[in-house]
């Protein structure tokens, strides 16, 4: 027998995912040409190109910004035709609001990046921009309130705090260490041998 409560919340959960906006039915993995059908077309403006070339989600890849009923979605391609590897969703500022994500908007961001057999676990939380010392990642957590879970196909649901929430593929990760690797050789091989 169920407990009583858990069917309210259920039902609850429900009805906000018939009434959130389908901003956060996007699905990272998705394409460039499914993105679009979603959101229209990528907004192109000097801000997001500035913001693309100042702090891109991944360096190199292919940035597109979207804006979608109160949302701002950056998507990240490492080819034109593959899928988003690594997407940031923030609310959008407005005069007089707050664009805090609340939580239930978090919970549904999950439960739409969650296909069907697939689950999510809390894990600590471990910022690339941090020092790869536990003690660090831990504190790091702890102080700027960062949370972060793994779905079962190693995807990473990362909130960098309460206006920002990240989705990203195994594959964003991996890309980076190869490109850090490779500049690393780089520069091994430019140094002079004596």
């Amino acid at each position: 027998m169920r407990p009583a409560l858990k069917v309210p919340m259920r039902l609850l959960i429900l009805f906000l995912l018939l009434l959130l906006p389908t901003v956060i039915q996007a699905r990272i993995g998705e394409s460039v040409t499914q993105m679009a059908d979603r959101y229209g077309m990528p907004k192109d403006t000097v801000s997001t190109k500035t913001a693309d070339k100042m702090s891109p989600l991944i360096e190199g890849a292919l940035h597109y910004t979207y804006e979608f009923r109160g949302w701002k979605i950056r998507a990240a391609f490492l080819q034109p035709d593959g899928p988003c590897v690594r997407a940031d969703y923030q609310k959008i500022s407005r005069a007089g609001t707050k664009p805090q994500m609340q939580d239930y908007e978090l919970e549904l961001i999950t439960m739409a990046n969650t296909p069907a057999g697939m689950s999510w676990k809390q894990i600590p939380c471990s910022n690339p921009d941090f020092s790869a010392n536990p003690v660090s990642q831990a504190l790091a957590g702890a102080v700027t309130g960062q949370k972060m879970w793994q779905r079962s196909d190693g995807a990473i649901l990362w909130s960098r705090s309460d206006r920002v929430v990240r989705l990203e593929l195994p594959v964003a990760r991996q890309y980076e260490a190869e490109q850090k690797a490779n500049k690393d050789q780089k520069a091994r091989a430019s140094v002079p041998t004596l």
